[in-house]
């Protein structure tokens, strides 16, 4: 139960080091905006082709938030009706007496595979939604690394 833990960790640590590279970008792009925003208004030919990439990346960004949500964003429910001394959503309305029927008719071992299976379904879905994160930053880096720079050949040339 512990190693599964752990992995769902591990997938929290990679979406918030992927949030933080977010940040990072959304920086860049911000302290650059008015040389995009310059090289849409010299002609025909720069408009269309800045207007191309920061579309590109502006849904870039929101592929990646809409995923990085996914993946950080808590984990409180339980798909079952029943008790698991584990499983805390599980236990949020139980009462005392609740609790002590459960522990006293159910083997821990039962609840303790369960919470392995709870967990391993958390990490495959963190997991997941870090995988489409990640793919969402790479195009968010190519994007808005390709906006910056022709803006900056259209506002100097």
């Amino acid at each position: 139960m512990d190693q599964l833990a752990n992995w769902v960790r591990f997938a929290d640590t990679k979406a918030t080091i992927l949030t933080a590279g977010l940040g990072v970008v959304l920086t860049m792009l911000i302290n650059n905006s008015r040389t995009i925003l310059d090289a849409m208004g010299k002609s025909h030919v720069s408009a269309a082709v800045v207007s191309g990439l920061a579309v590109g990346t502006v849904l870039a960004v929101g592929w990646t938030l809409f995923w990085l949500v996914r993946a950080i964003g808590p984990q409180n429910k339980v798909f079952y009706a029943r008790l698991n001394r584990f499983a805390w959503p599980s236990l949020v309305r139980a009462t005392p007496e609740q609790l002590l029927e459960h522990t006293s008719h159910n083997d821990v071992r039962a609840d303790a595979w369960q919470q392995v299976l709870d967990l391993s379904l958390l990490a495959e879905r963190k997991f997941t939604a870090c995988g489409k994160a990640v793919n969402g930053f790479a195009a968010l880096v190519l994007f808005g690394t390709a906006c910056v720079g022709a803006s900056m050949l259209f506002t100097t040339a």
